[in-house]
């Protein structure tokens, strides 16, 4: 597998933190100085509202960043005193004008267990922003599992757009643990386009909520893997192209794109 330059680091510091609480500043507003690190698009369709998601570098005091999603209108340049930070960070369905259904994992060092995870969420509520109501389903992050949740590689040779989904053809496995069929389509929402200076796709990260019963790797002495489990967390299936595929090939309706 190719080297990642510098420039692809930022989309997966974003991948890595955003859920951590430790990654978050409080207060948006705070340190307005601090540089804008990356910045990635996505449309609505028949919206004028634009999805944002963003990266900011964190103080010399603090060293840490401030990242997350908001949503503005086309005609509003994005700016940092602008954003209104999304209660939650995956779609758990393709964006609409007027309504966002949305998960949050709450992750923490006190992982849930057999007792108090049934698969179901702790709690449910909704916002309205910018004239969009936002349905949260928030489920407590899970120990991780084999072949389930993480990163995992593969390849692909050719892609297709429709309105509601990204397809991938004569997909192999590089690393990881979900087996796709050759052929494989996803719902638009939670794709994300990293490229290079050169607006060359170096890879697609396709980031799905896991909630279901399997093994998890727990940190016993020994370590286990214990089966039969629930299991709740985030799987990033992200795709290598076998031959250069530009950005332009697709579009930023339902698909995070680089601004900067």
């Amino acid at each position: 597998m190719k080297p990642q330059p510098k420039s692809l680091l930022f989309p997966l510091l974003l991948l890595v933190c955003v859920n951590l609480t430790a990654c978050l500043f409080n207060d948006p507003n705070s340190e307005q100085n601090t540089p804008l690190l990356a910045l990635h698009r996505q449309r609505i369709a028949h919206s004028s509202l634009v999805i944002y998601k963003f990266v900011y570098e964190g103080s010399f005091a603090t060293t840490s960043y401030y990242m997350g999603w908001t949503i503005l209108d086309s005609s509003i340049p994005f700016a940092r005193n602008k954003i209104e930070r999304l209660p939650a960070d995956y779609f758990s369905e393709r964006p609409m004008p007027y309504l966002f259904k949305m998960i949050n994992i709450r992750s923490g060092t006190n992982r849930a267990q057999e007792k108090d995870t049934l698969m179901t969420p702790d709690r449910q509520y909704s916002e309205e922003i910018k004239d969009v109501r936002i349905e949260v389903k928030e489920y407590r992050e899970t120990y991780g599992s084999p072949r389930i949740t993480g990163l995992m590689s593969y390849q692909f040779d050719g892609i297709k757009e429709t309105d509601d989904s990204l397809t991938l053809f004569n997909v192999v496995e590089v690393a990881g643990g979900q087996d796709f069929p050759s052929t494989v389509s996803f719902a638009k929402g939670n794709i994300e386009i990293v490229d290079s200076s050169d607006n060359k796709i170096n890879h697609i990260d396709i980031t799905r909520v896991i909630i279901q019963r399997g093994k998890i790797y727990k940190p016993t002495k020994p370590f286990e893997i214990v089966p039969d489990q629930p299991v709740v967390g985030i799987a990033t299936y992200r795709f290598y192209p076998k031959s250069p595929v530009t950005t332009s090939l697709l579009s930023d309706y339902g698909i995070f794109k680089r601004i900067k």
